[in-house]
């Protein structure tokens, strides 16, 4: 069986996939298009084209980054997760686009403050503490002042035990954090239903 991961919270689109049982020829890759606006008309297309030969059924979980991000690029994949997970009666993982740019970091044993530019001198931020594989939530994600945010890591508690993580440009390639955080929480037994997933957007798109 395979998961399907999907990102498309930044302009770019991210697509993973991964084996998730003991397959005789494992299979673990990912690739990243620069779409921008034209992933809602490309996206099903490229999806079918990337896991073949495998087919729909081959799935046994589909993940996607649930934002924060753009807001039509994040609506988009969620949907279509959603859509999918609905149709093939597969667990959806939601995943924070945050703790997938976190999840490389999590070797390091340390709290993980993350950091993606917002509207209006604000930012996302989250700090994720590694456990077992997988990431907590210390601080969930949420929009705030960025000299607040400066403020929040300096004082960590244990300042030597966090570390800052800014996000860079085009986030497609964080879909490798998306499949990391959704094979984690298969393994441990999670099953969520399709239903249970949301966009995170964190600013409105029009909000003043």
């Amino acid at each position: 069986m395979l998961g399907l991961a999907i990102h498309t919270s930044s302009p770019e689109l991210g697509l993973m996939l991964q084996s998730i049982d003991g397959a005789s020829e494992p299979v673990k890759r990912h690739q990243v298009w620069g779409l921008g606006r034209a992933v809602s008309s490309h996206l099903h297309e490229k999806m079918i084209e990337f896991i073949a030969p495998h087919s729909w059924q081959d799935l046994g979980f589909i993940a996607v980054a649930a934002g924060p991000g753009g807001f039509t690029g994040t609506r988009i994949g969620v949907v279509a997760a959603r859509t999918l997970a609905q149709q093939l009666d597969l667990p959806l993982f939601g995943v924070s686009s945050l703790a997938a740019i976190a999840f490389p970091y999590a070797h390091l044993s340390k709290d993980i403050a993350v950091s993606m530019a917002a509207k209006r001198e604000a930012v996302f931020g989250a700090v994720y503490r590694p456990v077992e594989g997988d990431l907590s939530a210390v601080c969930f994600d949420e929009v705030v002042p960025a000299a607040d945010w400066e403020e929040i890591v300096n004082q960590w508690e244990h300042p030597t035990e966090v570390v800052s993580v800014p996000a860079r440009a085009g986030l497609g390639e964080t879909v490798q954090g998306v499949m990391g955080i959704a094979i984690a929480r298969y393994r441990k037994g999670d099953r969520p239903d399709w239903s249970s997933v949301m966009p995170f957007y964190g600013q409105h798109p029009v909000h003043r």
